[in-house]
């Protein structure tokens, strides 16, 4: 999976913060002005990026919508459409531009880019790749709050999760205490996964995790 990033040079510094996060889930992306050698023909190599990118990032706003460039950069991309995932990202209320007018644009906040609206743009390539992003995070909590704030990422995506996946859930909550013992993971996230899933855990597993979680039920 690739990633296109389209800016205008004055919104550079946000694409590189959609970029940060596109490498924390390994998702590379290319940035035209960081990655295009000055002696190669810019145009060329940037159509080149876009046919093979899997998901084109749009930082939209009144300096995109005055970009010829940039406006030709996302026409492409709406040619592509069923080839790639456009996800249109808004900093000042800017909305998608011409042929991709029919797509909802998100706002951002620059400096405090939601991992919601990003984790959402990638779910819509690709379901399974997001959610294992997710539980991923989820195992890595460092405290019950960020163990919650993870858990919610995921929350919108559980109807689409594999049984393995949701397996990974509960086998991620029994070796991290900071996710089975998080107020709201051990009281609502988790027994509804446990009630249907816990019998694919090993018994090991399934006895540790159980006990907590009754710890935690209401009387």
């Amino acid at each position: 999976m690739k990633a296109f990033l389209s800016y205008q040079t004055q919104d550079k510094q946000i694409a590189a913060e959609v970029r940060a996060f596109l490498d924390s889930i390994s998702i590379p992306s290319f940035m035209a002005h960081e990655d295009i050698d000055v002696s190669r023909e810019w145009q060329e190599e940037i159509l080149k990026e876009i046919v093979a990118a899997d998901i084109f990032v749009a930082i939209l706003s009144n300096n995109y919508l005055s970009s010829y460039f940039c406006l030709q950069e996302s026409g492409i991309a709406v040619l592509r459409k069923g080839a790639m995932t456009i996800i249109p990202l808004s900093i000042d209320g800017s909305v998608s531009p011409g042929f991709m007018g029919h797509i909802q644009s998100r706002r951002i906040q620059p400096g405090n880019i939601s991992e919601e609206v990003l984790f959402a743009g990638v779910a819509n390539y690709n379901a399974d790749f997001a959610i294992d992003c997710l539980v991923n995070r989820l195992g890595s909590s460092s405290n019950y709050r960020s163990a919650e704030a993870n858990f919610q990422l995921i929350l919108p995506y559980l109807w689409r999760a594999t049984g393995e996946q949701i397996v990974n859930i509960l086998a991620a909550a029994a070796d991290n205490s900071q996710i089975s013992n998080a107020a709201l993971c051990a009281r609502e996230y988790l027994p509804p996964l446990f009630a249907s899933h816990g019998h694919l855990l090993s018994t090991e597993v399934r006895t540790e995790l159980g006990s907590t979680l009754r710890r935690y039920a209401a009387p």
